[in-house]
């Protein structure tokens, strides 16, 4: 699944800031939950419907997302709790690609759907 790279910045900011409220190892549960918060405040601002699901299938879970990311920080003895450590493991899991443009790129394809329907509509006018 391809999501703006923003969004990636912006998980690895918010979890380092949320793992150093922690005194010691965070909960792996805790950690999976913010993840997945994050992830559902970015689709809801960005228009995004079941982003969620749409990682789920992207990276072939068969779980949810929730219960993958929780399994993954919990079993992983070598995991530093970091914010670029946590993201780079939602990465794998969920077979995400980063893009620099996808904004501009969504725009685009908005752009050339709306020049579809008015060629569509000159041609009903011609009729």
């Amino acid at each position: 699944m391809k999501l703006p790279i923003d969004v990636r910045e912006s998980l690895v900011e918010g979890l380092d800031d949320f793992l150093e409220a922690f005194a010691t190892s965070p909960d792996a549960e805790a950690v999976a939950a913010f993840v997945v918060e994050q992830l559902e405040a970015f689709a809801d601002d960005a228009g995004i419907d079941d982003i969620i699901a749409g990682l789920e299938e992207s990276g072939g879970i068969e779980t949810t997302l929730l219960e993958t990311l929780e399994g993954e920080l919990s079993s992983n003895d070598e995991l530093e709790f970091t914010g670029e450590e946590v993201v780079s493991l939602l990465e794998k899991a969920c077979d995400i690609e980063w893009e620099d443009d996808l904004s501009e790129e969504l725009e685009d394809d908005d752009l050339e759907d709306d020049d579809d329907e008015d060629e569509e509509e000159e041609e009903d006018e011609e009729d």
